[in-house]
């Protein structure tokens, strides 16, 4: 099933990957991110070809996320790619993957 989730943008990215927006034609990630030191749980999307830092993260109430921890746990790998979206006339940046 196709889920979408926003993105919690990690600010550190740009300056460690030295890129300055994420490729149109992008390839994602999802995993545990298990040295988040303020979410034990947190869910990191981390960007093809950057394995040292987390492009960003799941927001801690997505509605995703239970479901995402589950499948993770189970072994699953789980891939997708980042979109930004018009909502509200805004740019938000969202993570499209399938469960």
């Amino acid at each position: 099933m196709r889920r979408v989730s926003n993105l919690a943008f990690n600010r550190e990215f740009p300056a460690v990957s030295g890129l300055s927006g994420i490729p149109r034609d992008n390839r994602v990630e999802l995993a545990r991110d298990l040295h988040n030191a303020f979410d034990p749980e947190a869910v990191g999307v981390w960007l093809e070809g950057f394995p040292s830092i987390p492009l960003g993260w799941l927001y801690r109430k997505d509605s995703n996320r239970d479901a995402l921890l589950r499948k993770l746990d189970e072994g699953g790998a789980l891939t997708g790619h980042v979109e930004v979206q018009k909502r509200a006339g805004k740019a938000i940046k969202v993570v499209v993957f399938w469960l």
